[in-house]
């Protein structure tokens, strides 16, 4: 009898000293290194409009995207940008901008993530809900085309059209993105129209001595011909500047490069 429970004790100490070490080992192990990571906002942060998202990103050709949803899900804004990685295989830093529409919420969730070049897929997505903190609103002006007001087609006039906005500090961000999203149903059914092609990006804007030098990404003049439609795109980006009484002129470049873009 006392051997059978020397033994059984002996046994219960060898299997609670096996599963120790194994659940130490389990426990120290390191987690897996996160391809993307977001530094800024942090969860529940209370941010303003644009949101300005930074971290750093180890992707596939250092491209990543990012959207922002309302708190069920829905997609509110999406775009996609580049890290600043030297080379493949390395973490590059990104700073992006994501204008707030004025239909979005309070509570709202950030994402940054990847789609696999294999099958689509979203991969190592972050989610970092966040709060709006102000959702007063102001407008501002935007340039389209109309052949309505324009029959002639002259490709030189644009007409403004108000838009509301979450106000901000950045209204002439916010008048871009505006601007880009194109016109509305009831725009549309009044004629008026864009030469912007979808997906433009704004990379950066400085405003420099009555002068707004204006970044794009290459969306700006892909597929982009003919002097009218060249024409009309400068003097929509233009004239929706000018609305601003600080903008007297306007520089537009395209990945840095301003004297050969937009060409005939």
């Amino acid at each position: 009898m006392g051997k059978k429970f020397l033994i059984a004790a002996i046994i219960s100490v060898a299997i609670i000293l096996i599963a120790f070490v194994i659940f130490k080992e389990e426990a120290v192990a390191p987690a897996p290194e996160a391809n993307i990571t977001v530094s800024s906002p942090v969860s529940n942060e209370k941010v303003s409009n644009p949101i300005i998202v930074r971290g750093q990103a180890r992707v596939f050709e250092n491209t990543f995207s990012y959207a922002l949803k309302d708190g069920t899900g829905n997609k509110l804004y999406e775009n996609n940008a580049m890290t600043d990685a030297t080379d493949a295989g390395i973490f590059g830093n990104y700073t992006v901008k994501i204008p707030v529409p004025v239909s979005a919420p309070k509570d709202l969730v950030v994402e940054v993530f990847e789609y696999s070049a294999k099958d689509g897929s979203v991969t190592n997505l972050v989610r970092i809900p966040v709060e709006l903190a102000s959702q007063e609103r102001t407008t501002v002006k935007i340039h389209l085309t109309n052949s309505r007001l324009d029959p002639e087609i002259t490709c030189v006039k644009t007409f403004p059209v108000e838009r509301p906005i979450y106000k901000t500090q950045e209204v002439a961000f916010m008048a871009l993105s505006e601007l880009f999203n194109g016109p509305t149903q009831q725009e549309t059914k009044d004629g008026y129209r864009t030469s912007i092609n979808k997906g433009v990006k704004i990379n950066s804007i400085k405003i420099r001595n009555e002068t707004a030098y204006v970044d794009f990404n290459e969306t700006l003049e892909t597929g982009v011909g003919g002097s009218c439609r060249v024409t009309a795109i400068r003097q929509q980006i233009t004239n929706t500047l000018k609305e601003f009484s600080t903008i007297k002129n306007v520089v537009i470049s395209v990945n840095g490069r301003a004297e050969d873009i937009l060409q005939p």
